[in-house]
């Protein structure tokens, strides 16, 4: 799907979405209890789709209706079942190492694009563990083989869906385990939500430095029903739409108590001189003068491309650095970044792990490619706000990964959204 976007004097309120972070975690939690819970939830999206497919294929009832889900855990394992993770890196790395745990013999089934996302650190203390796995990069990939406890080693600047994995399957095992750290944990508010939502279930992980200890045994408790906290990372598209326009956005049911780090997006938008409010549970943010920042990705990763769309309409230039690891997200993301802004008028640099951005008053719009990458093709979407052109893009499906009424969001704020045909860069409104 091709599209064409342009927005004038952007404004209106939106609801945030449910967290795709803490949705995972809810499900695969509930799924393992010894009771039926019930979430309440406002959205799902293909990623949160792709673990209720894997749970039910693993013995798991889950039915949906239109305020929330109930599911009804696991009480026989479904041996060689079929887990489709379609695209979703969450759903492959949790279930892989549960699948095991529960050792269910499981045959995965994923998009090409997944494939080829390393898995590496987490295969081989798998491997290490008992656990016969396919070659990594197989489609499909085959699970065999009961998981061992004991003394797990992981890097920390990796993946944190690694440690995420392993302390939702080990705590089942009947031996005591741990996971060391052997370098600094980046992404760490997803493993303080992992702890944060497996202590509802009465799971308990402690964590001494740079280890975690996870007693064996545990047995996962149904809380009965939990609400699923809201969004920040996709709140973000437009809390950072709102820094660019001059009447403002406002984003309503987000906690400012959250484990979620993305919502350090108000303290980027703040320090840059944006102007924002609070009102009850509503945040509004409105275009203020816009300066140049430098910041540190290494916590942050998923709100860098939108944070570099707000840099290259910020007076200066502007540095994002440590962000090494966007290269293995769905698509090389520091490039994609590069490429898409490069595409409309931005001055953008980019090297190993840095951005290097110069703003400019306006950008020119134009077509880009969406790299099959949801946060790719929802910063240029709020980049056609500030684009004297539209903007085109291309394979902009890529957005119902995690923000599947993104584009009906982006028309409540005066957004107009038209499907175009074409190729080679030539396009037509249909």
């Amino acid at each position: 799907m091709n599209i064409s976007l342009t927005i004038n004097n952007p404004t209106g309120e939106i609801n945030a979405i449910a967290s795709k972070s803490y949705a995972h975690r809810h499900l695969i939690c509930s799924a393992l209890s010894d009771k039926p819970n019930y979430l309440k939830i406002n959205q799902s999206s293909q990623d949160i789709e792709a673990t209720i497919n894997c749970l039910n294929a693993l013995g798991a009832t889950i039915v949906k209706n239109d305020n929330g889900i109930t599911i009804s855990p696991i009480s026989k394992i479904i041996k060689n079942a079929c887990l489709d993770c379609n695209e979703s890196g969450s759903t492959f790395r949790f279930m892989l190492p549960i699948s095991c745990a529960l050792n269910s013999e499981s045959v995965f089934q994923m998009k090409p694009g997944l494939a080829r996302r390393p898995i590496t650190n987490l295969y081989l203390q798998l491997k290490s563990k008992g656990c016969i796995l396919s070659e990594e990069g197989s489609v499909p990939f085959y699970a065999n083989g009961q998981l061992q406890g004991g003394d797990f080693s992981l890097p920390g600047n990796i993946s944190s869906q690694f440690i995420t994995g392993l302390l939702m399957a080990l705590p089942l095992l009947n031996l005591k385990s741990t996971i060391t750290l052997t370098s600094d944990l980046e992404s760490s508010g997803y493993v303080d939500i992992t702890i944060d939502v497996l202590k509802n279930y009465g799971v308990n992980i402690e964590k001494k430095f740079n280890k975690f200890i996870i007693p064996e045994n545990q047995k996962y408790i149904s809380p009965g029903n939990a609400d699923i906290e809201k969004d920040w990372s996709n709140a973000a598209f437009f809390l950072c739409a709102g820094a660019l326009t001059d009447k403002g956005i406002t984003v309503t049911g987000l906690n400012r108590n959250s484990h979620q780090k993305d919502m350090y997006i108000l303290n980027v938008l703040k320090d840059i001189g944006a102007d924002i409010s609070f009102s009850e549970n509503k945040i509004t943010v409105k275009k203020n003068k816009l300066n140049s920042f430098e910041l540190d990705a290494k916590e942050i990763p998923d709100i860098i491309p939108v944070l570099s769309l707000v840099a290259s309409l910020s007076k200066g230039t502007s540095r994002i650095y440590n962000a090494k690891r966007l290269r293995i997200k769905e698509s090389d993301r520091l490039s994609s970044i590069y490429d898409m802004l490069k595409k409309i008028g931005a001055q953008i640099e980019q090297n190993d792990d840095t951005l290097v951005i110069t703003g400019k008053p306006m950008l020119k719009g134009g077509i880009v490619d969406s790299f099959n990458d949801h946060r790719i093709a929802m910063t240029a979407a709020i980049a056609s706000i500030s684009c004297e052109n539209p903007v085109i893009i291309k394979d902009a499906q890529a957005i119902n990964k995690s923000y599947p009424s993104f584009l009906d969001d982006f028309i409540k704020i005066g957004g107009k959204v038209e499907t175009v045909s074409g190729g080679n860069d030539v396009f037509s409104i249909r």
